[in-house]
């Protein structure tokens, strides 16, 4: 293996070819391609991705476009596929088909385009190979891309499994557009070890001195260098500053100019590209970015993890990185941007407390490991996912043909809209596909509409019309050859529009149901709905995860019985908070149920006595409006709004936390619950009926009345106080989750799949006799 981590038997040319005979490669083989390896953001993590992918668990093979940048000497030999200056000409076209033979030959698994141009070059090509899993990146905000442009990459993202974003900026685009929510994921940029490490300054420092940087290529407008230029020149007779542009590109005469026509360019050093910027960073006292548009700033975030003080416009994802007590935000324009360098040159203390509290975050979050583990995560999902097996395993799997398995269809939501029941049909799913009793496949209750009809994304209520007869459509040729359809349910409208008529075309097709029915708000929506508990009655076996629906069920004569929860324990690491921190955490949708708001009061409350406390908010919802406005309201600098977490990186956001809050008035049985219980972080919880038949009060967590914020406080408050008693109620939930585990779960759907289904998998015996007999060895 050479140093890119390619496979005996690859060439490094820039025409390689894979032999017929190559041997077979139980490692997935990963393609990474990028456009050129010129010194950029996306460049450098391009770079740190590469060096960081475990090549015991992975072939890694690497393309780029074009052959230049000086990033290129790093990573040592890559393939070459240039496209003729054109996405479009004829050449482009030849390299495409280049590039899709090269994926064919090479036997990739994962094809993971970096950037832009490559996402339209390698995903059709990808696509056209047949490769397993082809992922797309979004690590900019698009608005720098003409219409033409956009438009091109947001068809081509429909072609891909997943799209990267590295802030959730840039997913929040890509939804609006209406790429699919489970085909979108947020992984946030690495910074390698050497980021954080005390460097030696490249240039001296002079006592007095303000000393600026700015690091951005000089390459495009956006970058906005002239606005910065321009609010400088008015601070000289102010304050004694310097300032360092680090960076190259076809702008760089023309402000040199600018600087020159200011009266500004003795003190305005351009240094070029730099490969030290950790060295430029140690002789600088803050960094600016005013950019127009930026999705993750890899500037920002080396910046931070050096401990410099940024300033930055208040666009795109910057404001993910800079909250009030880490950095300073303002809006692009000339005045504001000079008024915050000046209150940063002449307030010492106030560099240092952003520096260091920016240096902290950065330190917990942006990590080069953590990428590399979420990366490596989501390669894991989407080839568990896609069925991907090793030759060796896919012809040893031909020996037990599939029909000798139950198969089973799993309707429900998609991981697009973010939830419990997404991340339950996801769970199952993903364990189903190596088992050797069941065949488990997915039917969306939310299918992506077609291209023509994506605009009916963004207007509630219409898409529901027109997305239903697509998703009838769907189950229709999915249930088709079904020996169990397993039906997720919600409440309300939602029962009639998406159980229903699962149920009426399963039995059409011949299918047995069961409806797997988990929302909290079971009593309300039988007592309104007067239909729905006669029609469950008529609609098979009712699963519900806790003995709290079973006995609601029961008051209304429908049977039901228990099948818990799926909790990933393998996704959460047990850490026992000592000491214990007021860092709080809640996971709860912004839903009106789920009461955000009164968390949020709570820790108004403990912020009194613990003025260092902090709180995360993971989710969103319909009332993100509110709850920004209640937390501008109360001016709360510790509450942090992380938005939507991919379920692949959840466990860190818990693993970051001591006290997990929630606040719900209505609820059954939460993931979040069981999700702090696996990952050690202790629960303070309100009791909803549902949530007592979870929560031990006292022994698993402490609970106080729905509503009651003075109560809900008093019990953070009282961890806060009582450490041994978090560390006991943390250990004794721990100890809770073992029926929660995959092991007990997968028993208990097998016996209500085989209750169900008892001749499947003798009829599939049947098939596989008749196969034998026949000598024939054909994948069914």
């Amino acid at each position: 293996m050479d140093k890119t981590g390619s496979a005996a038997g690859l060439p490094a040319t820039e025409h390689a070819s894979v032999a017929a005979d190559r041997p077979v490669e139980a490692r997935p083989a990963v393609f990474l391609m990028i456009n050129s390896l010129e010194t950029g953001g996306s460049e450098r993590q391009f770079v740190e991705l590469v060096r960081a992918l475990d090549r015991e668990r992975y072939v890694v093979n690497l393309g780029h476009l074009m052959k230049k940048g000086s990033l290129l000497s790093q990573l040592g030999s890559m393939h070459h596929f240039p496209l003729g200056g054109s996405l479009y000409g004829v050449q482009s076209i030849r390299a495409r088909y280049r590039l899709s033979r090269y994926l064919r030959q090479s036997h990739t698994s994962i094809a993971h385009a970096f950037d832009f141009y490559t996402n339209l070059a390698m995903i059709p090509a990808a696509r056209l190979a047949r490769v397993p899993v082809i992922i797309g990146s979004q690590r900019q905000l698009g608005d720098l891309l003409t219409p033409a442009q956009a438009r091109a990459q947001c068809m081509i993202f429909r072609w891909a499994d997943c799209v990267v974003c590295n802030s959730n900026a840039a997913a929040q685009l890509l939804l609006r557009q209406g790429l699919p929510r489970d085909r979108v994921t947020v992984i946030a940029n690495g910074l390698p070890s050497t980021a954080f490490a005390e460097t030696a300054p490249a240039l001296p420092r002079r006592p007095h001195l303000f000393r600026l940087a700015m690091i951005a290529r000089m390459n495009t407008q956006a970058k906005n260098h002239g606005l910065l230029l321009r609010a400088l020149a008015g601070l000289s007779d102010r304050i004694c500053w310097e300032l360092l542009l680090v960076g190259d590109g076809p702008l760089r005469s023309a402000l040199e100019g600018e600087a020159e026509s200011l009266g500004i360019c003795g003190r305005v050093r351009f240094l070029g590209d730099r490969q030290d910027i950790p060295a430029v960073l140690a002789s600088v006292d803050a960094t600016v970015l005013p950019s127009a548009s930026e999705s993750l700033s890899n500037a920002i975030l080396e910046s931070m993890a050096a401990g410099v003080p940024v300033i930055a416009t208040q666009v795109g994802a910057n404001p993910e990185l800079l909250e009030p007590d880490r950095g300073i935000l303002v809006p692009a324009e000339e005045e504001s941007l000079r008024q915050a360098i000046e209150r940063l040159a002449r307030n010492a203390a106030l560099r240092q407390t952003l520096g260091r509290n920016a240096r902290q975050f950065a330190r917990e979050n942006f990590t080069v490991d953590r990428m590399r583990r979420s990366y490596e995560h989501l390669y894991s999902h989407w080839l568990k996912r896609n069925r991907w097996r090793p030759k060796q395993a896919t012809q040893a799997a031909m020996a037990t043909p599939f029909e000798a398995k139950l198969r089973v269809a799993i309707v429900a939501a998609s991981a697009r809209y973010v939830g419990g029941q997404s991340v339950q049909a996801d769970l199952l799913l993903r364990n189903w596909g190596d088992d050797g009793d069941v065949r488990a496949h997915f039917i969306p209750i939310d299918p992506p509409l077609p291209a023509v009809l994506s605009w009916a994304e963004r207007i509630p209520g219409l898409r529901t019309v027109v997305r239903e007869p697509v998703y009838l459509w769907a189950l229709w040729r999915g249930l088709r050859d079904t020996d169990v359809a397993h039906i997720f349910s919600a409440s309300y409208w939602s029962f009639l529009i998406a159980p229903v008529p699962a149920w009426l075309v399963a039995r059409v097709r011949g299918a047995k149901t069961l409806i797997h029915y988990h929302s909290g708000e079971a009593r309300d929506h039988l007592q309104r709905f007067r239909s729905a508990a006669p029609l469950l009655r008529r609609m098979g076996t009712i699963v519900v995860p806790s003995r709290y629906l079973v006995d609601v069920f029961h008051e209304f004569g429908v049977q039901a019985e228990v099948v818990p929860n799926l909790v990933d324990l393998d996704q959460f690491s047990y850490r026992k908070r000592q000491p214990l921190r007021p860092h709080l955490i809640c996971t709860r949708g912004f839903h009106p149920y789920y009461r955000v708001d009164l968390v949020i009061r709570a820790f108004v409350e403990v912020g009194k006595q613990f003025p260092n406390a902090r709180l995360d908010l993971v989710g969103g919802g319909e009332l993100e409006g509110e709850i920004s406005g209640l937390i501008d309201q109360l001016e709360l600098s510790g509450v942090h709004r992380r938005g939507l977490v991919p379920h692949c990186e959840i466990a860190a956001a818990y693993d970051a936390a001591d006290i997990f809050v929630n606040a719900s008035n209505l609820d059954n049985t939460p993931v979040s619950i069981l999700e702090a219980f696996a990952a050690g972080t202790p629960v303070v919880s309100t009791a909803p009926d549902g949530i007592r038949y979870l929560v031990d009060d006292g022994r698993t967590g402490l609970l106080s009345p729905p509503g009651d914020v003075a109560a809900l406080a008093a019990n953070i408050m009282r961890l806060l106080h009582d450490p041994k008693l978090a560390t006991r109620l943390a250990g004794n939930a721990r100890a809770e989750l073992a029926r929660y585990g995959w092991s007990e779960v997968r028993g208990a759907w097998l016996a209500v799949y085989r209750t169900l289904a008892p001749q499947a998998p003798e009829r599939a015996e049947e098939k596989v006799q008749t196969l034998d007999i026949c000598g024939d060895s054909k994948k069914p």
